[in-house]
């Protein structure tokens, strides 16, 4: 539910009555690029603006603020036409089934995607220190530095699948041991057999006899895992196509998270704002567009950095610590904490891609299992100007500790919530808080390609990139911390994935659309070529060529590459230096 700031909070926006907009008759003698930098600018600012935050009426200028205008080869005109930049920023490359033409989703990903890159420019400007994220970078790094590609039902990561039900798609992502031990449990709830289902599939597919069930991780012996029900990755995908093929969407995915398997369901009829804020009794801002050194009172923690903003991020993945980047990259101080029992999966995948992220980070283990890790974490908490968080509600609250509370202790005090599907979603429900990863949230918020079907068929949905909804998420809740700390701060803003996925992925509406006008894509897509020789995109008479995902650092540079630090690092120091508050 979108909630208002309480009205005795100052006005964030005062100039937002003399700067309504730019005037939809003049907007169209703009050129085609900047009528989209214009459009895309004030659709978010009016998201984030409804939401008691503060953020620049007027865009900077694209020239200034793009750099995919760098170069004596650039377009202005075709810039200007989506088809063309989703092939430019190498996301179309993830995009499709194998072999066939790479395809797009229906909405401007890459407008909306640079709107708020531009909005973190302009108010990181104004603290000094601008930066401006480099989209197609932030969301197709990790494929790069992977070598991933598309692979149209399944994802490009390999862990997620689209699965046609009775009344529409569902995403079954597998990406963990607990998942594929839920297998068994949900396709008994839907009463259907896994072994039987395994064993059909295999015959069917001409593959060689074999157990039914293999040993995944660390779960023990087959007798172990048969006796558990824990059936084979390609047994557990075919039983669950044959299961959910006959049930409705809703049931499906209602069973699978009460088991706390990540399943969504395909909806594209919803788009909610990007950022809420959620009203917190107490809570005060501090000087609006204050970015200042701020005094902790008998802290020791050292040097804190460019403006002294100190950020902890209690996040882990992908999103939260994207936003941690992005945030650390304005000066900011970031310290990771992670439990000493429990460390961030990321950790274990690929090491490049978790040094991009906490490079220049400092990390601090702690035990939250005893009183003193808690203790400990809760006076980190006291210090801290932003915090940043992607676990599932309930389980901070098991720690004792209570982001409204921890918001109204301080004035000015910022705290983002990332969750799959947002603070409240479970609080009606009985079952456990919904599990999301980037990829089943992107097709929870409808964030998918469409794949043409052959002979006059119907499209059917593929997967959108490479687990897109975490580093768009991470770029929205980076913007909106900054909005919020331009208002003040004082806010608990609730970042959810599948919400900033239905609202980067929607279609233009029909008034967006006019205010569009001509040479603004509006014309048909066609995609000529081979994986081999190279795709082309063809729309309103322009070419180009479908990029591969950009890495984060040049090619041949991975030695020379900053590293993230060993875990627990700076425990020592950082717990030296907090002293009673």
């Amino acid at each position: 539910m979108q909630v208002s700031r309480p009205p005795t909070r100052p006005d964030p926006n005062p100039d937002l009555d003399r700067h309504p907009g730019p005037d939809p008759d003049l907007d169209l003698d703009l050129d085609p690029r900047t009528r989209l930098d214009r459009q895309w600018w004030d659709e978010l600012r009016a998201a984030l603006v409804g939401q008691g935050l503060s953020v620049p009426a007027e865009p900077r200028s694209s020239a200034a603020a793009s750099g995919r205008d760098a170069g004596p080869g650039f377009d202005l005109a075709r810039s200007a036409v989506p088809a063309l930049t989703w092939a430019d920023s190498g996301l179309m490359w993830l995009t499709g089934s194998p072999g066939a033409p790479p395809t797009l989703p229906d909405g401007p990903v890459i407008g909306r995607c640079d709107a708020a890159a531009r909005m973190f420019a302009a108010l990181s400007a104004e603290r000094g220190q601008t930066q401006h994220p480099e989209v197609a970078t932030l969301l197709g790094g990790r494929a790069a530095l992977l070598g991933l590609s598309r692979h149209g039902r399944r994802s490009a990561g390999g862990s997620c699948r689209l699965l046609p039900t009775a009344d529409g798609w569902i995403a079954v992502n597998l990406a963990r041991t607990a998942d594929l031990e839920a297998v068994a449990a949900l396709l008994g709830a839907l009463g259907a057999d896994p072994a039987p289902a395994g064993a059909a599939a295999r015959a069917s597919e001409g593959g060689p006899p074999g157990p039914e069930y293999e040993s995944v991780g660390s779960v023990g012996s087959v007798e172990r895992q048969a006796e558990i029900g824990l059936v084979s990755p390609q047994g557990a995908w075919s039983a669950l196509s044959a299961a959910v093929r006959d049930r409705p969407a809703t049931e499906v995915v209602e069973l699978a998270q009460l088991l706390s398997m990540p399943v969504s369901a395909l909806r594209t009829d919803r788009r909610p704002p990007p950022v809420r804020t959620h009203p917190v009794p107490g809570a005060r801002p501090g000087a609006a567009g204050s970015w200042g050194r701020r005094a902790r009172p008998g802290s020791d923690l050292g040097d804190l950095g460019g403006d002294g903003l100190l950020v902890v991020d209690l996040s882990a993945m992908w999103a939260g610590p994207l936003c941690a980047y992005l945030l650390g990259r304005i000066g900011c101080r970031v310290i990771k904490v992670e439990s000493a029992r429990r460390l961030d999966g990321a950790r274990h995948g690929s090491p490049a891609f978790y040094d991009w992220l906490h490079a220049g980070h400092e990390s601090v283990l702690l035990d939250f299992a005893t009183a003193d890790g808690r203790a400990m974490l809760r006076r980190l908490l006291d210090h801290a100007d932003v915090v940043i968080e992607s676990s599932r509600p309930r389980a901070l609250a098991q720690l004792g500790i209570e982001a409204p509370e921890v918001v109204a202790a301080r004035a000015g005090r910022v705290w983002v919530s990332i969750t799959g599907y947002g603070r409240t979603f479970g609080s009606s429900c009985t079952g456990p808080d919904p599990v999301a990863f980037g990829d089943d949230a992107a097709v929870a918020g409808g964030l998918v390609g469409w794949q043409p079907g052959e002979h006059a068929a119907a499209p059917t949905p593929v997967f959108c990139a490479d687990a897109i909804a975490d580093p768009l998420t991470g770029l929205f809740a980076a913007v909106a911390v900054t909005a919020s700390l331009r208002a003040g701060g004082g806010h608990l803003l609730d970042v959810a994935m599948r919400d900033v996925a239905a609202w980067v992925g929607a279609p233009p509406d029909a008034a967006q659309a006019a205010r569009m006008g001509a040479g603004a894509g509006a014309g048909a897509v066609r995609v000529t070529g081979s994986d081999q020789r190279g795709w082309t995109v063809h729309q309103e008479g322009r070419s180009g060529r479908v990029a591969r995902p950009r890495p984060p650092w040049p090619s041949g540079t991975d030695g020379s590459r900053p590293r993230a630090p060993e875990p627990g690092a700076h425990t020592r120091a950082v717990l030296a230096g907090l002293l009673p508050a």
